[in-house]
């Protein structure tokens, strides 16, 4: 079958040579911008993974800071309730 359609392309001349020649440069395009597309997504999925530890940096940096707050808010009230107590 390939080689009845290749005598086909022959038998029409250069115009044959040249869709033979498209058909080709096509395979070749969609083979390299597949190629390019599968690149493509390994990178973004690097860049969303980065992203995504950046996020939980960030969070455990907040969570951080308000244990820290929590902790300095339930000294500062310890500290008021047991001074009210004293002047009583």
């Amino acid at each position: 079958m390939e080689s009845q359609f290749f005598a086909q392309l022959l038998d029409l001349g250069i115009t044959g040579l040249f869709i033979g020649y498209l058909l080709w440069k096509d395979k070749q395009q969609t083979k390299a911008l597949a190629d390019f597309v599968d690149r493509l997504l390994g990178t973004l999925s690097g860049i969303e993974k980065e992203r995504e530890q950046g996020y939980d940096k960030i969070r455990d940096r907040y969570d951080e800071v308000i244990a820290k707050y929590d902790a300095e808010r339930d000294k500062l009230l310890i500290d008021i309730s047991r001074k009210l107590d004293e002047h009583r």
